[in-house]
């Protein structure tokens, strides 16, 4: 099944900035496969539910491995059957493209 969501990653007990462990995170997104975007908050993605399922897990152990004595993961998914998700356009590309057509 073919999904669509959003994960964020946040280290528990650890230093203010969460950069050393977002950075190992990014480049398991990287490794993965999975068509991704990072943003500030966390990251968008699409890909099949089993191996989204796969790297949400990796990420999760990735942060623990390196040394935060705890993580909160908080997933997002959906599924559709009434569009093919590869070929669909990111939704905030379409927001733009409809603000740039209307100004």
């Amino acid at each position: 099944m073919l999904v669509s969501g959003e994960i964020q990653i946040v280290p528990i007990g650890t230093e203010a900035s969460f950069t050393r462990y977002i950075a190992e995170v990014k480049k398991i997104l990287n490794d993965s496969g999975l068509q991704h975007t990072m943003h500030d908050s966390g990251t968008n993605f699409q890909g099949e539910y089993a191996l989204v399922s796969k790297v949400v897990q990796r990420c999760m152990e990735s942060v623990l491995e390196n040394g935060a004595p705890r993580v909160l993961c908080y997933v997002k998914l959906g599924a559709r059957t009434d569009k093919d998700y590869s070929k669909e356009i990111p939704a905030a590309e379409k927001v733009q493209r409809h603000l740039d057509a209307n100004k």
